[in-house]
């Protein structure tokens, strides 16, 4: 089998590479600015390679799911699709395996437990490229986990506890969950064709909206109380400032009745999850 320069550069926007440079770049965020860990020691090569192999774990999870996704991606997006088509199906399993393997042997080199995590994502993610994803909530509640899971895995790496972070990764996992509601009901078309359970197929688009405004609800509530338990200021200010834009983007969310609408309104949820990466520079 011979590589070609299409494969090479298939392999790399299959791998979301920006994507992983977020995964990569907010682990090391909450390492330095929520858990105050001496820069030296994020310099060394063990957390170096920590990271490297979470990427990886999340690499092989975007490439398996976009193999797994071909038929349904053509028709929801034919001018997108990666897999299949710049980047041979071929490759892409071979890309899958040796990553996996990689990241959870890196793992296990670090720590035993960094690599019995990695063991269960990688798992988790194929399970849910294959399966979970066409069962109603299952398919969404596992990629908002899996989110979360990428912020404590930083607690496990350093063996601490902070509710700090713990409370990020809940509001993480809330915000992603939000996320990929709003993805399911953009991708409605082509997965009622090929039998995806999704939550705007199952309930309607009256019942996704509604999904999400209860997400929404808990992911404020959550927030609500951290600003009130934090003593630093500009924290509180600019979080402040986050709930009044979640408050408009639930203004936006019962408006929206076309695929544009929905579309902006994920742009709008990213613009949150940069926000809450900024939002760490300032504890």
């Amino acid at each position: 089998m011979k590589i070609t320069v299409n494969d090479f550069f298939g392999f790399l926007k299959a791998s979301r590479i920006p994507n992983l440079v977020i995964i990569g770049l907010t682990q090391f965020i909450t390492a330095y600015f929520l858990l105050n860990v001496p820069l030296w020691m994020l310099m060394k090569a063990s957390f170096i390679l920590f990271i490297l192999s979470t990427g990886m774990i999340g690499a092989a999870g975007y490439i398996i799911n976009d193999y797994f996704d071909q038929k349904i991606d053509m028709i929801n997006r034919p001018n997108e699709v990666i897999v299949g088509t710049t980047f041979r199906r071929r490759f892409a399993l071979l890309a899958h395996a040796l990553l996996t393997m990689t990241g959870i042997g890196i793992g296990f080199i670090i720590d035993p437990a960094i690599g019995a995590i990695h063991i269960f994502s990688s798992g988790a993610l194929w399970v849910y490229s294959t399966v979970l994803k066409r069962w109603i909530l299952l398919g969404t509640l596992t990629i908002s986990f899996l989110t979360c899971l990428t912020l404590l895995l930083v607690l496990v790496y350093f063996r601490q506890f902070s509710l700090l972070v713990v409370a990020y990764a809940l509001f993480g996992c809330v915000i992603v969950f939000i996320r990929e509601s709003i993805k399911d009901i953009i991708s409605a078309k082509g997965e009622v064709l090929f039998g995806i359970q999704s939550i705007p197929i199952v309930w309607g688009i009256r019942g996704a909206k509604l999904m999400i405004f209860l997400a929404g609800s808990a992911g404020m509530a959550m927030l609500s109380f951290y600003l009130y338990s934090l003593p630093n200021w500009n924290v509180r200010y600019f979080f402040f400032a986050v709930l009044i834009f979640i408050l408009w983007i639930a203004y936006r969310l019962a408006k929206a009745d076309k695929m544009k609408d929905f579309k902006i309104i994920r742009t709008y949820v990213d613009m949150i999850i940069v926000a809450g990466l900024a939002s760490m520079l300032l504890v």
